[in-house]
């Protein structure tokens, strides 16, 4: 009995965490389980309020939302550890420091060139052309200012 009568009486054992478990599993699982109910909730949604308003865009919206929750659930699902596998066995182990690019102008030039490729594609051929020829330039330095490493 815990002092004072109240609670529940536990082992001492360091091996257990807070729940009680023995193993440090990552919670793949869990995490799978959370994205399927989330898609459910939207997959509902999408139902009830295709058969109440008619509407296609919302509807069409919502069941994007719902195949969206299903697909990384189901990823979280299938990829998931096998079992008594703790988070430091799952985590990939490194001994050289993450290489991240360096800051670039680039995505800001494909993302402008994009967009007026599409606006090419609405007014014409006069602007997608010169568009294309943007996005051709830029997609090229993207590449290669991508591939150094320094």
């Amino acid at each position: 009995m815990v002092e004072g009568g109240v609670g529940i009486e536990t082992s001492d054992d360091p091996g257990r965490d807070d729940a009680g478990r023995d193993d440090d599993s990552p919670g793949f699982d869990i995490q799978a389980r959370i994205f399927a109910i989330i898609g459910t909730f939207f997959t509902f949604i999408a139902l009830v309020y295709g058969f109440l308003t008619y509407e296609w865009a919302g509807t069409v919206m919502l069941s994007l939302a719902s195949g969206l929750a299903f697909t990384i659930g189901a990823h979280l699902g299938w990829k998931k550890p096998p079992p008594h596998t703790s988070v430091d066995e799952v985590e990939p182990a490194s001994d050289e420091e993450p290489w991240f690019p360096a800051a670039s102008g680039w995505p800001f030039a494909l993302g402008g060139a994009l967009v007026l490729v599409a606006n090419g594609l609405l007014l014409g051929l006069w602007l997608l052309l010169p568009a294309a020829a943007l996005l051709a330039y830029a997609l090229a330095g993207f590449i290669q200012q991508s591939r150094v490493r320094g």
